[in-house]
């Protein structure tokens, strides 16, 4: 007889104390499911995992960073508004 966790791979011990149901359509469960699978993780494991991201409070930068730099803007000349606010411009 193997001892508690010796061969299993994995094995993880969590207290919840309490329950929620969620519906779904079909092809989320399915999305949900292959990336459990993928994980090796419980469909209650991936979704735990997800709601917890989700809803943890953070920065913008934290949230939206992956995006800096990505953004292509036409160049600043090429808005007609811009060209002639600096041709009237009496401060230059």
């Amino acid at each position: 007889m193997l001892a508690p966790g010796v061969g299993l791979g994995r094995v993880t011990i969590v207290h919840m104390s309490t329950t929620i149901t969620i519906r779904t359509d079909e092809a989320l469960r399915r999305r949900l499911e292959e990336r459990a699978a993928e994980r090796g993780q419980s469909l209650s494991e991936v979704a735990r995992e997800i709601l917890e991201n989700g809803l943890t409070p953070r920065a913008i930068g934290e949230r939206a960073g992956h995006l800096r730099g990505k953004l292509a803007l036409p160049p600043q000349e090429s808005e007609p508004w811009r060209k002639t606010l600096r041709e009237r411009n009496w401060r230059r």
